[in-house]
């Protein structure tokens, strides 16, 4: 079903996406996509998440740098260039209900992540124990954001070493 939705995104975008496409596609009946999905957001957040392959996994090295840094250069050498991403990246902004599904399963899952990273610094003395990690968590996201919309061009690994190098280390 998943497999359906990303080739149907890719092919029509996010627009033209119904959920009857998805369950022909898929050869199941809507039931069944309804029972899994409760509505086409649901569906393309999941759907995107899992094809893009953008979150990386928890490293752990013992070294908030070497980790840090591992899950960032895997993060920028994820970055989709696939058509389902770009068909529902234009959405986005437009789409309150999808952005709110992109941020739970995308940008959530990424801070999520980099949250746990930063408590295993803490716990191994790395950072101080009032460390703010909610703004630890989110900095480098927001970096690596800015730097794709100002420089008009995917960080690289140098940014994530950038990054890590100027607030991780």
């Amino acid at each position: 079903m998943l497999a359906a939705a990303q080739s149907l995104l890719a092919e029509a975008g996010y627009a033209r996406l119904t959920m009857e496409q998805v369950a022909a596609r898929a050869g199941v009946g809507k039931a069944s996509l309804y029972l899994r999905w409760p509505n086409k957001v649901a569906l393309v957040a999941e759907a995107i998440q899992q094809r893009a392959g953008l979150v990386p996994e928890i490293p752990d090295t013992g070294s908030l740098r070497t980790d840090m840094l591992d899950f960032l250069q895997g993060l920028v050498r994820r970055v989709p260039g696939e058509l389902a991403v770009a068909a529902v990246s234009g959405e986005v902004e437009s789409n309150p209900e999808l952005r709110q599904a992109w941020r739970r399963s995308m940008a959530g899952t990424l801070a999520e992540r980099l949250l746990t990273i930063l408590e295993g610094a803490v716990e191994r003395g790395e950072l101080p124990r009032d460390a703010d990690l909610e703004l630890l968590s989110l900095l480098p996201l927001a970096l690596l954001q800015y730097w794709r919309l100002g420089h008009e061009q995917r960080p690289d690994d140098d940014v994530a070493t950038r990054i890590v190098d100027q607030f991780y280390s």
